[in-house]
């Protein structure tokens, strides 16, 4: 057996920047990729004929510079709607009142929309973000490393003078802060945790939200990393990762996927795939989510029951629908500059707090979503290489959704809800059910099949504080190694969480590499 060698477990975007370290470092590495493209949960598909969509991961929002910087992301051709300024772009929204609002990009600019209402507020605001600032340089230089115990946090904010603020976030929701900030319904209806992140009355959902502000705002090179719609869609990001790797020597191997991580007496031996080749190896990574790699792809038997508990017991409690539309015409919102939003942004229906809650616990309760949060974005008024001339693709995002239908199931339901959503978008785009030409409704179900994602979670386990840092996704897992020697995980459900950042694919082949050294002294 060749003791250089290396298997890593999926191709998506994770799995193929850590390849990259690994055979960069003079590993033999090989990637074994279930489906018959690279990219994982990031890839373009043309899922209506002649449209085309980035199926699961909508856009780069925080790729670590980093990365981008190795694996030569940029130098590769790959193109971003904003190269230097904010990924995320404008949100266009309309207020409980119905009234139109925008949070800009540019924190003056959302200052002087938020006084329109009250200078107060808009004042506020700005206090608001210097607030979640400071959680910048706190959380920003473990990104890139294996995460930190809470013995380090603390001494770390302490030194930054920063203890006050660690100690708000680790005990308090987003409702608790926000209301502490806000003293109108304005701004304490649209604070919310981001993703998956659970409801604003939370406690520790704030925690999310600092570790989300270091993403955003850290860069760990003296320049920011380009983010936003990726030209040609998110799978010509994964396919620039996938040149970079095989220059390093990488093989991906398309259209197998791994039946079994094969180990003997608590040791990694090989690689079986559903097509019957074996790889022998010593070391694995799994890109795969951690339910899957330890209750599918290793033999239970060779793991300690306790541990298997503690596997199920991790939370996916809550999966996002994706509703992707072709489109004769851009929609219009009401009120709303709606070319300059959807050019680079994305356009919100969540009017308060309250439909936030009640939307997340649907979901919860296993119910179809009927007023659901719903994300409108339409990477074609950017790209034009998405869809036919004169033609849009809407990539429309749903928080929260079930995993599994209290009543009926999902495919039995799926008509039924894309009509509804449809016409809630309508209410606000009168233009939008006239504009759609086909369209296809991703469940989560549809997640697990198409994308392998237990439950249909696109972050592997739910972005919780007690899944975070030092316990993502277990304390035991969260140095990316496992209780199976030559183990390790590499995708989203490690630290720092998911996106498309690549720092989960960085951290674990550092980790890999960092033991290799230890060993061979």
């Amino acid at each position: 057996m060749n003791r250089d060698a290396a298997v890593v477990v999926g191709a998506g975007h994770n799995g193929l920047v850590a390849a990259f370290y690994l055979a960069r470092a003079g590993l033999d590495v090989t990637v074994i990729e279930a489906r018959d493209v690279v990219g994982g949960a990031c890839v373009t598909e043309e899922v209506i004929p002649g449209y085309r969509f980035s199926t699961c991961a909508n856009r780069a929002a925080w790729l670590r510079p980093q990365v981008v910087q190795d694996l030569g992301i940029v130098e590769r051709g790959v193109t971003f709607s904003a190269p230097d300024g904010s990924p995320l772009g404008p949100r266009g929204t309309h207020l409980a009142s119905g009234e139109p609002f925008v949070w800009w990009p540019d924190p003056e600019r959302t200052r002087d929309e938020i006084a329109r209402f009250s200078v107060r507020e808009a004042d506020a605001w700005m206090d608001w973000r210097a607030f979640w600032g400071q959680f910048v340089e706190l959380f920003g230089p473990y990104l890139l490393t294996l995460p930190p115990t809470l013995r380090e946090l603390v001494e770390r904010a302490d030194g930054l003078g920063v203890g006050d603020a660690l100690q708000s976030v680790l005990t308090t929701s987003v409702a608790d802060l926000a209301d502490r900030f806000f003293q109108s319904a304005l701004l304490r209806n649209h604070v919310q945790p981001p993703h998956d992140a659970s409801t604003v009355h939370d406690t520790g959902s704030s925690l999310v939200m600092a570790v989300a502000a270091a993403a955003a705002g850290y860069t760990e090179t003296g320049r920011s990393a380009p983010g936003g719609f990726v030209r040609g869609g998110m799978g010509a990001l994964t396919d620039a990762m996938a040149e970079a790797a095989r220059e390093q020597g990488v093989r991906i191997v398309l259209g197998s996927p791994v039946e079994r991580i094969v180990t003997v007496g608590g040791q990694v031996e090989g690689v079986r795939t559903a097509t019957g080749e074996f790889y022998p190896c010593r070391l694995v990574m799994s890109n795969a989510d951690p339910k899957r790699t330890f209750r599918t792809l290793v033999d239970p038997e060779q793991l300690d029951a306790r541990f298997l508990a503690r596997v199920d017991g991790l939370t996916t409690r809550i999966a996002p629908l994706k509703l992707l539309c072709a489109l004769d015409e851009l929609p219009q919102f009401d009120g709303l500059p709606s070319e300059e939003i959807l050019r680079f942004g994305s356009y919100v229906i969540c009017p308060d707090r309250e439909y936030q809650v009640r939307a997340w616990r649907d979901a919860y309760d296993g119910r179809v979503p009927t007023a659901p949060i719903i994300s409108v974005s339409v990477p074609s008024a950017w790209d034009e290489t998405v869809a036919p001339a004169g033609h849009h693709t809407a990539s429309v995002f749903i928080r929260y959704a079930p995993v599994r239908l209290r009543d009926g199931t999902w495919p039995d339901r799926k008509a039924e809800l894309a009509d509804h959503l449809i016409d809630l978008i309508g209410r606000r785009s009168p233009n939008f059910k006239d504009a759609v030409v086909d369209y296809v409704l991703l469940t989560p179900e549809d997640f697990e099949a198409r994308h392998l994602l237990t439950d249909g979670s696109i972050h592997h386990v739910d972005l919780s504080a007690n899944q975070l840092l030092w316990n993502r996704p277990l304390p035991e897992l969260a140095r990316y190694r496992t209780p199976v020697h030559g183990l390790y995980l590499c995708g989203a459900g490690t630290h720092p969480y998911g996106e498309v950042s690549g720092a989960s694919g960085h951290n674990a082949a550092h980790a890999v590499l960092a033991d290799l050294r230890t060993n061979s002294r």
